[in-house]
C-alpha cells in the first residue's frame, strides 16, 4: 500500500475537522465528505464519521450513482427525509457495512460553478428528519470547504498554502461562533493579515447615509488613533474599491494617486503594498478590507483571490451581526420604555431604573465581570421594578412612610416582575435576578429569605445599587443623603445587608465615579 502524502494527511485532518462542526451543527449520526476523481468520473470517501467510517474507504460512486452522486452531478443540494421513498437512494453500501440509513442530507462542495465532491450527512439524531434550516445551516460551510479544496487541489505541494487552509478552517469556526460585530471584526482581521503574512490591515464598513468609510478594525498599536478617519467614497484606494466594486493590487503604495496618506500620517506607519477587496452581501457594497505590506514581496492574484473568497463569507458574518446588534438595541430601547412607563406610577422614583443600572454597570467593569454577564445584569437592573406595575398607585404615590401592611405589599412586587417576565423566553435568564434582587446576605431579605451565595449573584450587585440610589436620592419623608454618607453606609451593611466582598469593591468604584465627576452629592 502507498504511503499517505503527508500533505495529502493534512488536508484530510482539515476536512475531519469541517465534518465534525457540520455534524454537530445539524445533529448527525454519521457523515462523509466524498470528492470527484476527474480521471475516473467516480466519487470516493475522502474522510468520514460514524461507526462505520473506517468501513467505507474502500468504496466508490460513479457520477449519478446514489444519492451522493446525483448531488455531484447535477451540482443541486438535497434533503432526503426518508431513503425507502427515494429511487435515488443506493441502498447496497448500506447493507453491506450493516448500517441502516433513514435520512441524508447532502450539499455539492463547490469552487464557483466547480463541483468538487459533496458533503453528505446521515441520520439526524433523536429519530428527527433533517429540514430546511438544517440544509441552510450546512450551506453556510460548504463554500469554505470548496475554497479549501480548491487551494488544495492547486497547491497541495506547497506546504505554505496548506498552512493557510489551516488559517481559512480558523475563520470559518470563528465567524460561526459569535454575533459580537466587535469582537467579529478584530479576530478575521487578525486572520487576514495572518494568512496573507502582513505586517497590517484594517476593515472599513460603509456609511450609507454620508456615503464615507469609517475604520471598523484595524491592526497595530496605533490603531485607535485612525478610528475618527473617515474616507469619502472615490478617494483614496479603499475609496476607490469602494466606488469601482473591483478589488485591487498595488505594488507601491507610495507613488500611486489613489493612496490615501492621512492614515499613515496620523499613525506614523508607512504603507508599501496594497491588496484590498470589497465586501459585499447580495450585491450590496458593506465595506472594504485592506492588508497592507506583505512580509515575503509583493502581492500577488493569488493572494487577492484567496482574500476575496475569504471576504465574500466574512461580509454575510458582519451584516449577521449587526443585524443582530440593530435588533439587540431595539430590544434593548423596548426594555428602556417599559421601565421608564412604569416610573411614571411613581413619582417619586423617576430615573431611578436608569440610575441603578449605571450603578450596577460600575460596580461589575470594577469586579471584571464579561460581556455576557454585563448584559444580563444591564436587563436586570433597568427591569427590576417592573413588578411595581401591580402596586397600588396610592401606595406609590403616597408621600409619607409607609404603614407595615403597605410594605408588606411593596414587598409582593418581585414576584410580580417574575410572573410578567414569565412569559418572555429571552428573559428567563434574568428572573432570578430581579426576584431575588431585595434578599439580603444574612437570609433577612425578601420574598425567600435566601442567603449568603444561595443569593443570584447578579441579584448581590443590584442590591447594593439600588439601596445606594434610594439613599442618594430625594424622597418624600426625607431629603437626599450625602454621597459620602452612602458609601459609608454599604460598608457598615456589609455581611449583613450585602455580599461583603461586592460591597468593598462598589464602595470603591462608586467613589472612584463621583470623585471623577467632582460631586459631593447627587
Amino acid at each position: 500500500m502507498d504511503a499517505v502524502n503527508p500533505n495529502e494527511e493534512k488536508i484530510n485532518k482539515i476536512l475531519e475537522k469541517f465534518l465534525d462542526i457540520t455534524m454537530e451543527a445539524v445533529q448527525a449520526d454519521a457523515g462523509s465528505i466524498l470528492l470527484i476523481d476527474k480521471l475516473s468520473d467516480t466519487l470516493y470517501f475522502a474522510v468520514a464519521r460514524g461507526k462505520k467510517a473506517s468501513k467505507l474507504k474502500d468504496y466508490k460512486l460513479t457520477l449519478g450513482e446514489g444519492i451522493a452522486g446525483w448531488v455531484a452531478q447535477s451540482g443541486k443540494p438535497l434533503i432526503t427525509p426518508d431513503v425507502k421513498k427515494d429511487k435515488r437512494f443506493a441502498a447496497k453500501i448500506s447493507k453491506e457495512i450493516k448500517y441502516e440509513t433513514r435520512n441524508i442530507i447532502c450539499a455539492p462542495l463547490k469552487f464557483e460553478e466547480e463541483v468538487l465532491g459533496v458533503i453528505e450527512l446521515i441520520n439526524k439524531k433523536g429519530d428527527e428528519i433533517f429540514n430546511e434550516e438544517d440544509l441552510d445551516m450546512l450551506l453556510t460551510f460548504t463554500p469554505y470547504i470548496g475554497v479549501i479544496l480548491k487551494n488544495a487541489q492547486l497547491f497541495i505541494e506547497d506546504r505554505k498554502k496548506i498552512e493557510r487552509l489551516e488559517h481559512l478552517m480558523e475563520i470559518t469556526k470563528f465567524v460561526n461562533s459569535t454575533l459580537n460585530l466587535e469582537t467579529l471584526l478584530d479576530r478575521m482581521l487578525e486572520i487576514f493579515t495572518n494568512v496573507l503574512n502582513a505586517e497590517a490591515g484594517s476593515i472599513l464598513l460603509l456609511d450609507e447615509e454620508k456615503d464615507e468609510l469609517f475604520f471598523a478594525a484595524a491592526t497595530g498599536e496605533k490603531k485607535d488613533s485612525i478610528k475618527n478617519i473617515r474616507v469619502p467614497i472615490g478617494e483614496g484606494v479603499v475609496g476607490w474599491v469602494a466606488r469601482e466594486d473591483k478589488p485591487v493590487l498595488i505594488a507601491d503604495a507610495q507613488n500611486d494617486p489613489r493612496f490615501f496618506k492621512q492614515a499613515d500620517q496620523k499613525t506614523k506607519f508607512k504603507t508599501k503594498t496594497i491588496v484590498a477587496v470589497p465586501l459585499k452581501t447580495k450585491e450590496k457594497l458593506i465595506g472594504v478590507v485592506e492588508i497592507l505590506n506583505k512580509k515575503d514581496g509583493l502581492f500577488n492574484e493569488e493572494d487577492l483571490n484567496l482574500l476575496e473568497a475569504l471576504s465574500n463569507q466574512a461580509a454575510v458574518a458582519i451584516e449577521n451581526a449587526k443585524l443582530y446588534e440593530n435588533l439587540k438595541t431595539l430590544f434593548l430601547n423596548t426594555v428602556k420604555s417599559l421601565a421608564a412607563a412604569i416610573e411614571t406610577k411613581d413619582i417619586y422614583t423617576r430615573g431611578h431604573s436608569e440610575r441603578v443600572t449605571q450603578y450596577s454597570l460600575i460596580i461589575a467593569r470594577k469586579l471584571g465581570m464579561d460581556s455576557s454577564e454585563i448584559e444580563k445584569l444591564r436587563l436586570a437592573a433597568l427591569l427590576h421594578d417592573i413588578g411595581k406595575i401591580g402596586i397600588d398607585e396610592s401606595i406609590l404615590r403616597k408621600p409619607a412612610k409607609l404603614s407595615p401592611s403597605e410594605f408588606e405589599e411593596i414587598k409582593k412586587h418581585p414576584i410580580y416582575a417574575a410572573n410578567i417576565l414569565e412569559s418572555i423566553p429571552q428573559l428567563h435568564e434574568i428572573i432570578p435576578v430581579i426576584k431575588h434582587h431585595h434578599e439580603r446576605f444574612d437570609g433577612n431579605g425578601y420574598p425567600d429569605g435566601l442567603k449568603g451565595e444561595k443569593i443570584p449573584y447578579l441579584a448581590r450587585i443590584i442590591a447594593i445599587a439600588d439601596t445606594f440610589d434610594a439613599m442618594s436620592s430625594d424622597r418624600p419623608y426625607r431629603k437626599a443623603l450625602p454621597v459620602q454618607v452612602c458609601l459609608q453606609e454599604i460598608l457598615n451593611c456589609s455581611g449583613t445587608q450585602f455580599d461583603p466582598n461586592i460591597a468593598l469593591v462598589a464602595e470603591k468604584a462608586l467613589r472612584d465615579y463621583f470623585n471623577s465627576k467632582n460631586f459631593q452629592n447627587k
